[in-house]
């Protein structure tokens, strides 16, 4: 962290009394980005944009974990993961630091939430959306953009009956989203990999069967909200093809960029490349009066 810039922690409540961990750092007067994070994982597997001068000393960055996952409340049946829920969790965070337009950064399984607040919140509470090789809603679109790998690791993430199996397929399923996983240091992997024993099948399988409809997200595509699509060539969870051809007939305003060599995390396997789409991304589509 950059000296003089502080994470402030906090924990809110949603509206089902759900208590939902998010935090927040850099420079509040500037544009806002909310970070999501994908499936097992929390938080922290956004410590490297949380950790950059540069980032910090221009926007605001902030974080949450989902429902479901590490330090936020876990519901104990599928109702407690209904659409809506997911939205007022969005808010709960985008109210609580007090952010007006922000970007939604939504990696893997965190770009599922984009669908949750338009259609719950209105006005549309963001001014732009990356997708970062990202699931774009839980449906029968999880077979189209879903790669074999990710869809192979399904049963073995959700099983009950089987511990060593949940466990290996943890581990493999860790693994796979970075494009080298032998070249991640050993600690990196455990810390990434770790976060999943804050999530139990049962959990896992909520969120990836939670009902969602897409309609006013194609509605808000089509009215103009910005999108940018960032997948790296070497992803083996999402094909990011795929999720262009299914969203672009959708989003009349729609970026797309692919990172040569990119694995699934690709804010990890090209972090500068990232950063230099989304922080350009950002300057584009927010509103002058911000930063």
């Amino acid at each position: 962290m950059a000296p003089g810039l502080e994470v402030e922690q906090r924990v809110l409540t949603s509206s089902d009394g759900l208590k939902i961990y998010a935090e927040a750092a850099g420079n509040s007067s500037g544009p806002s980005i909310v970070f999501v994070h994908g499936l097992t994982l929390t938080a922290a597997c956004f410590d490297a944009f949380f950790e950059d001068s540069r980032l910090l000393q221009q926007f605001y960055l902030v974080r949450y974990d989902l429902r479901g996952h590490g330090r936020s409340g876990k519901p104990e049946t599928i109702e407690g993961h209904a659409s809506s829920l997911w939205a007022d969790d969005f808010m709960a965070v985008v109210n609580a630091f007090g952010l007006k337009n922000p970007v939604h950064f939504g990696w893997s399984y965190g770009g599922t939430v984009a669908a949750d607040y338009c259609q719950y919140v209105e006005p549309l509470p963001v001014s732009g959306i990356i997708y970062a090789c990202a699931l774009p809603y839980v449906g029968p679109i999880m077979g189209v953009v879903g790669l074999p790998a990710i869809l192979g690791f399904m049963p073995g993430l959700f099983t009950t009956d089987d511990v060593i199996l949940n466990r290996r397929i943890s581990i493999e399923f860790g693994d796979s989203v970075f494009a080298q996983p032998e070249k991640v240091p050993f600690k990196t992997r455990c810390e990434w990999i770790g976060s999943s024993i804050f999530q139990g099948p049962k959990d896992a399988h909520f969120v990836c069967s939670r009902p969602q409809d897409p309609a006013a997200l194609f509605k808000a595509g089509s009215q103009g909200v910005p999108m940018l699509i960032l997948s790296g060539t070497a992803d083996r969870q999402v094909d990011g093809q795929a999720l262009v051809r299914e969203m672009k007939p959708h989003f009349k305003n729609l970026q797309v960029k692919f990172l040569e060599g990119a694995g699934h995390a690709i804010f990890y396997d090209d972090y500068e490349g990232t950063v230099e789409a989304m922080t350009s991304f950002v300057r584009q589509v927010t509103p002058p009066w911000l930063g």
